[in-house]
């Protein structure tokens, strides 16, 4: 019998994140393999529960209307009721769970679907935001266990819930080496449980890169000898935007030609603070809020040199995206970041340094910018291994093949 395939989704969630473009992606890479595949999507712009089927008959989304405060991984008990109508037992499912923590909700589900494999797909960790991407902070937190800092309590208390998570599951799916290498040293999952498959990006037929980028610069009022520094993403600190404005402030002192192009929003679209920041050089910086993916691929167009300062991430479609389009890219060494760049193959890495220092990693920033900026032939040279890298690593065929490898693992 055909596979199939549950994935569980939620409507807030998809529209930022980076999930809503993994579950784009994953949707494509099930639709090339022998499998069906339904979409649970939950606190969905819908007023009761609401089955949509293809032309064939077959369910392809089940929709839940929102939950108090959205909190769906907390009402397990009612979504199982609903599945039972709807989803028959069998060693022929597959769900893919992408939300954390939700341990009581995987209790659940393996209690009412022991036939079924769980996948749980990890697009964060919980202690990420509280250490600011600090694995070795993490990992002393987790030794130490008797703590009396509230951050620290926080810490311990979401590992036990994903220690929990990772056992009740069939297998856990991360997107980073960091991720893969933690699973086993401080989460203790068996090896066997663990696959490692990088999101993937379809690369479109209508690439920007064949456009005149003197005619894109003039469309969009570029002066024709102004350099585009380019950062895509929730502006936030821990994506490193603070550390990222005081840096192109350094920069500017030697490089007047320059500008800061900041697409994106954090999650309540303000952008005071940063506008507070770069106030005495507010000229210099373009804040575009969030923009249509045609106009996205302009920007990538003419843009000169790709900033990802993050202090940690899993696997950005931004990096891949700025790969694609043959980018040079300046990077942090932060947790999951330093797994997609080697300095000096395709980008330049700014090290990040001691958390409560942000001055140096500013400095090492601005350092790395003014390199690049310098150097034509070293941007052409990290460019061009950039888009070989994507096309070996991060392309959708390679993400394709992951979860091929997966799903036949199961037979």
């Amino acid at each position: 019998m055909r596979k199939q395939v549950y994935v569980f989704d939620e409507y807030v969630s998809s529209q930022k994140n980076g999930i809503g473009s993994f579950l784009k992606e994953f949707h494509y890479c099930m639709e090339q393999l022998d499998v069906d595949i339904c979409i649970l999507t939950f606190n969905a712009n819908v007023t009761e529960f609401t089955i949509q089927t293809g032309e064939d008959g077959k369910m392809e989304r089940m929709l839940f209307p929102p939950f108090p405060f959205g909190n769906f991984v907390g009402n397990g008990e009612i979504i199982i009721k609903f599945f039972r109508l709807y989803i028959q037992d069998s060693v022929d499912n597959i769900f893919f769970v992408n939300h954390s923590p939700c341990e009581k909700l995987l209790a659940i589900l393996k209690r009412d679907y022991p036939l079924s494999k769980v996948i749980f797909t990890i697009h964060d960790l919980g202690w990420t935001s509280k250490c600011m991407g600090d694995v070795d902070k993490y990992k002393q937190i987790v030794e130490k266990k008797e703590v009396e800092e509230k951050e620290a309590k926080y810490v311990l208390n979401y590992y036990a819930k994903e220690v929990k998570m990772y056992e009740l599951v069939d297998f856990v799916v991360c997107l980073s080496q960091d991720t893969y290498n933690l699973l086993q040293t401080v989460y203790l999952v068996d090896p066997k449980k663990i696959r490692l498959i990088p999101n993937g990006f379809e690369k479109g037929g209508d690439d920007m890169q064949s456009c005149n980028k003197e005619i894109l610069k003039e469309e969009l009022f570029i002066p024709d000898n102004e350099k585009i520094i380019l950062y895509v993403g929730r502006p936030t600190m821990q994506k490193g935007m603070q550390a990222l404005l005081n840096a192109f402030h350094i920069v500017l002192r030697n490089s007047p030609n320059v500008r800061l192009v900041i697409i994106g929003s954090d999650n309540s679209n303000r952008i005071e603070n940063l506008i507070n920041i770069s106030s005495s050089f507010a000229t210099y910086v373009s804040y575009l809020g969030l923009i249509n993916k045609e106009e996205l691929k302009k920007w990538y167009s003419i843009a000169d040199i790709g900033v990802i300062p993050s202090y940690y991430e899993q696997c950005p479609y931004v990096g891949i995206e700025m790969m694609m389009h043959g980018l040079p890219i300046v990077a942090s060494d932060g947790f999951g970041v330093r797994n997609m760049f080697q300095d000096g193959v395709n980008a330049l890495i700014a090290q990040i340094g001691k958390r409560d220092d942000s001055e140096e990693f500013s400095y090492n920033l601005a350092k790395a910018i003014e390199k690049l900026l310098s150097s034509e032939e070293l941007r052409i040279n990290l460019g061009r291994n950039a888009q070989e890298i994507y096309h070996n690593r991060y392309s959708v065929k390679q993400m394709l093949k992951g979860y091929e490898d997966l799903l036949s693992s199961m037979d």
